[in-house]
């Protein structure tokens, strides 16, 4: 088996003295992994960081047989944050969440898509966290959990207006009012931890308690940067 593609590096761990065993989202195979001989080398492991875009040359013998990735640099995406604490951690939670959820081989041009687009507004949008927590909702409903929560809103508003009350599932929730509206701008530290709270109990509940899985460290470490 032999193809080529573009992705973003999920993960790696070492494999033996110089090589590597990666993961990487790609766009026409989904997640995958394989092994890059040389992997930590001088000129290899630079651009081997988390999150950077790399293509990627995959050859196996068979498809129940792990492979071997041959990969060039495309776009450097992680150098952007070294010096943000809370964005490395955005960016650490997203690598993570791809990671645990998506499934193996499978494509999925939509989550592609609004991956790229969420990673363009991390580099570039100062509302960057609001886009992420919309990011962390529209991957949710991809994975067909959709909380449609403009729809279930009750017209009942808390604290200022910041709090709004809605029924998801049978149980009520309090959640920040821009969740709803759609709102990115003027947002308080109080409303973006309560969101993040929310969702992530949404996934624990939906996707990694029934499937025995943790919520990743830096996707706690961004909720906690919120407080």
């Amino acid at each position: 088996m032999h193809w080529e593609d573009e992705g973003f590096l999920l993960s790696k761990s070492k494999y033996n003295e110089n090589s590597v065993i990666v993961e990487v989202f790609t766009l026409n195979h989904g997640k995958c992994s394989g092994i890059i001989y040389g992997g930590l080398s001088k000129k290899i492991k630079n651009y081997l960081q988390l999150g950077n875009k790399i293509y990627v040359n995959f050859k196996s013998k068979s498809e129940n047989r792990l492979g071997y990735f041959k990969v060039e640099i495309m776009d450097p995406i992680a150098p952007f944050f070294y010096e943000d604490r809370k964005k490395i951690y955005c960016l650490l939670s997203s690598l993570s969440l791809l990671k645990i959820v998506l499934p193996d081989y499978q494509k999925n041009n939509n989550i592609f898509r609004i991956y790229l687009d969420f990673l363009h507004e991390l580099k570039f949008n100062d509302y960057w966290i609001i886009n992420y927590i919309f990011w962390e909702i529209n991957l949710l409903k991809e994975l067909g959990f959709d909380m449609n929560l403009k729809v279930q809103a009750s017209s009942q508003l808390k604290e200022n207006n910041d709090i709004i009350t809605v029924s998801l599932d049978g149980e009520k929730e309090n959640i920040p009012y821009f969740l709803v509206e759609k709102k990115i701008d003027k947002i308080k530290n109080k409303s973006i931890n309560l969101a993040l709270d929310f969702i992530r109990r949404y996934f624990e509940k939906n996707i990694l308690h029934p499937n025995n899985l943790t919520y990743p460290i830096a996707r706690k470490s961004l909720e906690e940067s919120f407080k």
